[in-house]
């Protein structure tokens, strides 16, 4: 009997793209007082914590649902 290929969500790929941005904006606010991340510019964290907002928004408001 041949395995069947297991398809994906389709909210899957949006999902985790919220995962990892939503991850990086709170990795980069937790460790802003390490050197190396007080050289980033304020204006970058703030795009970044936006960005993440924007896709956790698109997510809840928008989920995608069909291919």
């Amino acid at each position: 009997m041949v395995a069947q290929r297991r398809r994906p969500r389709p909210a899957q790929k949006q999902q985790l793209r919220c995962a990892v941005v939503c991850g990086l904006a709170l990795l980069l606010w937790g460790f802003r007082w390490l050197w190396p991340l007080q050289w980033l510019p304020g204006w970058l964290l703030l795009l970044i914590i936006v960005w993440a907002f924007l896709e956790l928004a698109a997510l809840l408001l928008i989920p995608r649902r069909w291919r």
